[in-house]
C-alpha cells in the first residue's frame, strides 16, 4: 500500500510575493507548479493504493471507496487552483450590460443551496424591494457572490451559529452589499493581507487564497470597492460598493 509523502513545509505562496522572493516570473511559475503538484502527486497516490487493492484482491469496497474519493477531492483541488489562476489571469474585458442584481444572488444562492443546507448554515438575504441594476458583467459579479459565500460557508464551520446575512442599501448613486458571517473573525494583523493573492487563513490544501483576489479585481473592474472589517470571535463583514447604472424605470426590462 502507498501512502502520501510529507509535503514540504513552506512559507505561504502569498508572504513570500509581498517579501520580494517572487518577483522574478520563473519563480512565480514554480510556485504554482508545486501548488498543482501537490493535490495531482496525492491524487496519483490515492488511485495507486486502490488499484493495490484490487489487484492484491482485498477489494473492501468500502476501503477502495475511499481512497478513490480522497483522489477525487484533490482532483477537485487542482481544478479550483486551475480555474482561479485562469479568472485571476485573464486579460480580456468582459462584456458590460445592465445588471439587476437582486438576480445575481439569487443565482448565486442557488449554486450553493445544497452545500449551506447540508451544513445547516442559515442565509438571510435582505436586498431591499427595489432592484438595484449596476453596468457589469453578470457572471463575473456573480463570481463575486459565490465567492463571498464560499469564504462565509468555511468562516463559520466551527462556530456555534452558523450564519450569514446578505443586505444591499442604496446611498446616493451607489448600491452598498454586506456579506456579513458569524464565524471567528479575522485577526487585526492579517485583515489588510486578505485581498492579497495567494494569501489564506485557512489550513493547508482548504483554499487556493486566491478567491478574494478575484473578486478584489472584479469589483475595481466594476468601479467598485471592496472592505472588509472584523473583530475575533464576533464574525467578519465584506462590503462592496458599487455605482448603481443611470437607466429609466419605464420601459426597462432586465436582460
Amino acid at each position: 500500500m502507498r501512502y502520501r509523502e510529507q509535503e514540504e513545509q513552506a512559507p505561504p505562496i502569498g508572504e513570500r510575493i509581498r517579501n520580494g522572493k517572487l518577483n522574478a516570473p520563473g519563480s512565480l511559475y514554480l510556485e504554482i507548479a508545486h501548488e498543482l503538484n501537490n493535490p495531482l502527486n496525492n491524487a496519483k497516490l490515492f488511485v495507486a493504493n486502490a488499484e493495490d487493492l484490487v489487484i492484491r484482491e482485498e477489494a473492501d469496497k468500502e476501503q477502495i471507496l475511499r481512497e478513490l474519493r480522497n483522489a477525487m477531492t484533490q482532483v477537485n483541488r487542482a481544478a479550483e487552483i486551475v480555474s482561479h489562476l485562469l479568472t485571476f489571469g485573464r486579460m480580456a474585458p468582459a462584456r458590460r450590460e445592465t445588471v439587476p442584481l437582486h438576480q445575481v444572488l439569487e443565482r448565486a444562492l442557488s449554486l450553493l443551496d445544497e452545500q449551506l443546507r447540508l451544513r445547516q448554515i442559515e442565509v438571510i438575504a435582505e436586498m431591499g424591494p427595489e432592484e438595484p441594476v449596476v453596468i457589469g458583467n453578470a457572471l463575473e459579479l456573480e463570481q463575486v457572490f459565490v465567492n463571498l459565500l464560499i469564504n462565509a460557508r468555511d468562516a463559520v464551520a466551527a462556530s456555534p451559529r452558523k450564519a450569514i446575512r446578505i443586505s444591499g442599501s442604496v446611498h446616493g448613486n451607489q448600491i452598498e452589499i454586506d456579506f456579513a458571517d458569524t464565524g471567528l473573525g479575522i485577526p487585526p494583523q492579517l485583515q489588510s493581507k486578505v485581498f492579497d493573492p495567494f494569501f489564506t487563513t485557512k489550513q493547508e490544501g482548504r483554499g487556493t487564497g486566491l478567491g478574494l483576489s478575484i473578486v478584489h479585481r472584479i469589483v475595481h473592474d466594476h468601479g467598485g470597492s471592496i472592505a472588509v472589517s472584523s473583530y475575533p470571535g464576533a464574525g467578519t463583514t465584506f462590503t462592496i460598493r458599487l455605482p448603481l447604472a443611470a437607466v429609466k424605470k419605464e420601459g426597462y426590462s432586465p436582460p
